[in-house]
């Protein structure tokens, strides 16, 4: 693989992960394929979710604009690894949430690292696999589980 290769998958794998958080703070959930593959298979915080369908379900049941009034994610130190038409990128997230309702004043804070493996598709670079790790909070995670207490292990079906 040349070097101006190497250099623009690197490129294209970092815009992607950005995509994400820009699509969570957008609540672009139906955009999503645009980041993972159908199959996608995350792991958030030891619980699987397996499937593009049921990541995007979870995500509108519990990231809910009547307890949210705003979202900030962002990514940095980007660690990627090619490998042809695979990639690992591990990086670190940084998400602020700014609460309404019952939440109105509060924030919540994230601190974590996405350890994502990607394929390159026909329409470019998809996150097939997630390990999403929350390392430390600050606030009421409630407000990221539309109010209710945290069910990290009681995902949709």
């Amino acid at each position: 693989m040349s070097e101006d290769r190497q250099h623009q998958d690197r490129w294209e794998v970092q815009q992607l992960i950005c995509r994400y958080c820009e699509l969570v703070d957008l609540g672009d959930w139906d955009s999503m394929s645009e980041v993972f593959t159908v199959d996608h298979v995350g792991v958030y915080n030891g619980m699987e979710v397996a499937g593009l369908d049921l990541l995007i379900a979870n995500a509108r049941k519990n990231m809910v604009t009547d307890k949210m009034s705003a979202t900030l994610h962002n990514v940095l130190n980007f660690r990627i690894t090619l490998d042809g038409d695979s990639a690992r990128c591990v990086s670190n997230y940084y998400a602020l949430h700014r609460g309404a309702a019952e939440f109105e004043g509060q924030i919540y804070r994230m601190w974590g690292v996405y350890d994502d493996k990607l394929v390159r598709t026909e329409s470019g670079w998809r996150i097939a696999h997630r390990d999403y790790t929350t390392v430390m909070t600050e606030g009421d995670e409630r407000m990221t589980f539309n109010g209710e207490d945290p069910t990290w292990n009681e995902l949709s079906e």
